[in-house]
């Protein structure tokens, strides 16, 4: 402990934290309080915003997509430092983590960045040398993000993006796209986090008979509520500290073309007021103007959150929601459409040669086996990462299952179980983590695989299911061979 105390991890803090930024949030995950607020004051004196989690199962529950780093101890109760890990690499494979081990953890911090760690720092450790690596982890994240919104801007062959799959779910989609283009209808997307939002909503501007003009994406949640305003609807030379230029905003940007909100569920309730009168009256004012601007925009709003809940908690505007909800249109998690997985995969692949002027690698019918297999819980973002560590690791022009991560090609399908079987399974003598996983099969078979009714009979989210699902190595043998 002596390295660590006494050392401000305070460089240029003030500057850091009046430049506006978007707030930057560190996972802290440690069961030493001492250390966990240690850590917790440094970071903040150094103008970030920590997220602290005192157990692995704490850490698990606090990972967003917002953190852009992770600070994790290998030992803590209920989940240790490398559960975290393959958990948040799964959920958000752009986040660097940073394992904190003792020194007599060689081994297990060795394992930890085999399996995708940034950096591990032994302790006790010095404050200047975390910071170090903490900046070194945040602008490795920030160029993950960049080159991923590059990735995503690049068009496949021919020069057009589509939506591609052959599942029902696909289809369905893109007729909605084709609707929704002849119409100048406002569109709420939603679905969970990697679905795609951006690309559907893209994909209706080109539909419709804006295409010709601008597509301008904001994302709420990626800037302070102070700085949303001015990007939103630009400002005057003048009207603040440090304005000294005009500057317009995405509104303008978008004049005549389609402006994206994405995660508009994070709108801070003052700027729902200002985008809900700028709706209506399709006109605004600079920051610090007096001139009114008329605007002609389509809207398409975003969001993973469940919106109508949060207007009953009075998180977000009814009016709004009801002015903006015109056309809801719902994106299914990738899970749904587990066919469509080998056509995205060859999208994908093909786009990383585009990218590195190569040729496309090939998945081996093993390799494809295991990533229709696997639930995605990140979904196509997920995969989209998974494909390129593969292709990345891989030798020759092929992807083995050898190449891809642990955790998809561990999965197994769910053994047969009969519902009518009578009878309780004594379980005396079994861990609790396999009753757990013998409730949730019989349910299944119960359910005749239906994940949203199972999950509905177990009082759990559906994604709870999923997440269960690819946790277990081999149904056939364990539980106990499923309570045979």
């Amino acid at each position: 402990m002596n390295d660590i105390i006494g050392h401000p991890l305070a460089e240029d803090s003030e500057a850091e934290r009046g430049r506006g930024r978007r707030r930057i949030e560190i996972l802290v995950a440690d069961d030493d309080d001492a250390i966990r607020r240690l850590l917790e004051h440094n970071l903040r004196m150094a103008g970030y915003a920590p997220v602290l989690a005192a157990d692995g199962r704490e850490a698990i529950a606090r990972g967003s997509a917002e953190l852009s780093c992770a600070l994790v101890d290998l030992k803590m109760p209920y989940a240790d430092g490398l559960a975290v890990l393959r958990h948040l690499k799964e959920q958000h494979p752009d986040l660097p983590v940073i394992m904190i081990s003792a020194i007599g953890q060689v081994r297990e911090a060795v394992q930890a960045v085999k399996q995708g760690a940034f950096e591990f720092i032994a302790k006790p450790f010095n404050l200047d040398e975390l910071l170090v690596a903490v900046r070194a982890a945040l602008q490795l994240n920030r160029a993950l993000r960049e080159n991923r919104e590059l990735r995503e801007s690049v068009s496949m062959p021919g020069g057009v993006e589509t939506l591609v799959g052959k599942s029902r779910q696909a289809e369905a989609l893109r007729d909605s796209i084709r609707r929704l283009g002849e119409r100048e209808l406002s569109v709420v997307l939603t679905g969970e986090s990697g679905v795609g939002k951006g690309l559907v909503a893209r994909l209706i501007h080109r539909a419709s008979k804006r295409a010709n003009k601008a597509f301008v994406t904001t994302s709420c949640p990626a800037l302070p509520s102070e700085l949303l305003e001015t990007e939103m609807f630009g400002h005057e030379r003048g009207a603040f500290t440090g304005a000294i230029q005009r500057r317009i905003g995405r509104f303008e940007m978008a004049q005549g073309g389609t402006l994206f909100l994405d995660e508009i569920s994070d709108l801070p309730l003052p700027l729902q007021a200002k985008l809900l009168n700028v709706l209506q009256d399709r006109q605004f004012q600079r920051v610090g103007g007096s001139e009114m601007l008329p605007t002609n925009i389509r809207l398409i709003a975003a969001t993973n959150a469940d919106l109508e809940d949060k207007v009953q908690r009075r998180e977000f505007r009814s009016d709004l929601w009801y002015r903006i909800n015109v056309v809801p249109l719902h994106i299914p998690p990738l899970r749904e459409r587990a066919e469509d997985v080998p056509l995205l995969a060859e999208q994908i692949l093909a786009r990383q040669a585009l990218l590195a002027a190569g040729q496309p690698l090939i998945l081996t019918p093993g390799a494809q086996e295991a990533l229709v297999r696997y639930a995605w819980p990140g979904n196509v973002r997920q995969l989209q990462n998974v494909l390129e560590r593969a292709a990345a690791f891989c030798s020759g022009n092929e992807i083995r299952p050898d190449d891809l991560p642990e955790e998809v090609t561990r999965v197994r399908n769910p053994p047969p179980i009969d519902p009518n079987k009578t009878g309780t399974p004594n379980v005396a003598g079994w861990t609790l983590e396999e009753v757990k996983i013998l409730c949730l099969l019989q349910t299944l078979a119960l359910c005749k695989n239906n994940k949203a009714e199972t999950a509905r009979r177990l009082g759990v989210a559906e994604k709870t299911v999923y997440n269960m699902l690819s946790s277990i190595e081999d149904p056939g043998a364990n539980p106990r061979a499923a309570a045979a």
